[in-house]
């Protein structure tokens, strides 16, 4: 598994088009009286609708200086084509200049990683992130707020020192706010949340659709403590071994006294080819070790040694399971 400072060129999506017709919509002066009312309903519809329509309003008042020099393309284009109504000219135009724009500032604000890569990302302020295998990350400043969005995956962030520039990190219902810290956020699925803390001080509090933080006192952390959130049981505290939660920097997988489930699950987040164990009791097992992230096939010859069990390719996964040996250790070391 490599390190990449490649560049992960991102267009708009179908959401930002929408948001940026909503945008020429309302800028129309013949708009029709039900469009403020339409676009409520847009809006209400998901939280997506809301955020993009939120950056890309920012994007439009960013964009005044091209919007002066669209205007005087717009005369020109009327007094070309008569035929046209007197506003389509600058419906079209604005819609157009609206999704350039977007696709122009969207361009270097999404960047994410194959399964098995990563990458290091240093932002305009100086903070650097390191992205994890399977991970995107958003990324909207303003001159306000600094507020990076993890989709998915799993990212560390050294966060420049802005003491009046605050760092913000949304993940699903949950916010962290940092200034100048280092910490680790993972998010595995809509199931779960870990957010790990390596030096500095954070909070994290839940969010509500809106993206306004709730009355409801924030949990901070110290410097080894580990957060993490599910939606099966109450957000729990406690203190890992830092190198293990760390290892993936170095392209390492570390272990100890792991379920075999757990330990594969951990695997195959790094590679294409996924091992399984279909036996509840095979999949208790517990290991211990270091391995390669992404090496599945070495991860299989010492597991399947060291605990007396069998593979087998079933197309592109490997099946792990008991042989006719009864194994001869619990752990691998």
């Amino acid at each position: 598994m490599s390190l990449t400072r490649q560049n992960d060129f991102v267009m708009s999506e179908e959401v930002r088009v929408e948001a940026a017709t909503w945008i020429a919509r309302l800028r129309d002066e013949q708009r029709g009286s039900d469009v403020e009312a339409d676009l409520r309903k847009w809006l209400g519809e998901s939280d997506e609708h809301r955020r993009a329509f939120k950056r890309m309003t920012q994007v439009w008042e960013q964009a005044g200086k091209i919007r002066m020099r669209a205007r005087a393309d717009v005369s020109a284009t009327r007094r070309r084509r008569p035929r046209f109504p007197p506003w389509a000219a600058t419906v079209a135009a604005t819609f157009v200049l609206v999704v350039i724009t977007a696709i122009y500032y969207w361009r270097d604000n999404a960047f994410t990683t194959a399964v098995g890569q990563q990458q290091v990302r240093v932002l305009r302020d100086g903070t650097r992130v390191v992205l994890n295998t399977d991970t995107r990350i958003e990324v909207n400043y303003d001159e306000h707020i600094r507020r990076v969005r993890l989709v998915r995956g799993e990212a560390w962030f050294n966060v420049s020192k802005h003491p009046t520039w605050p760092f913000l990190v949304s993940v699903g219902d949950q916010e962290i706010r940092a200034l100048g810290t280092s910490f680790i956020v993972r998010h595995d699925s809509d199931q779960e949340l870990s957010v790990t803390l390596v030096d500095g001080r954070i909070s994290v509090a839940p969010v509500d659709g809106t993206g306004e933080v709730p009355p409801q006192a924030p949990q901070f952390l110290e410097p080894g403590q580990r957060l993490v959130v599910s939606r099966h049981h109450a957000p729990s505290v406690d203190r890992p071994e830092l190198s293990r939660v760390t290892a993936w920097k170095s392209g390492r997988v570390e272990f100890d006294k792991t379920p075999l489930k757990d330990a594969t699950t951990e695997m195959n987040r790094y590679t294409t080819t996924h091992l399984t164990v279909p036996n509840a009791e095979v999949a208790q097992l517990r290991i211990g070790g270091v391995f390669r992230a992404g090496d599945s096939d070495e991860f299989v010859k010492i597991v399947t040694a060291a605990l007396g069990l069998r593979a087998d390719r079933n197309g592109g996964d490997i099946v792990l399971s008991r042989s006719a040996t009864q194994p001869p250790s619990a752990s691998v070391r």
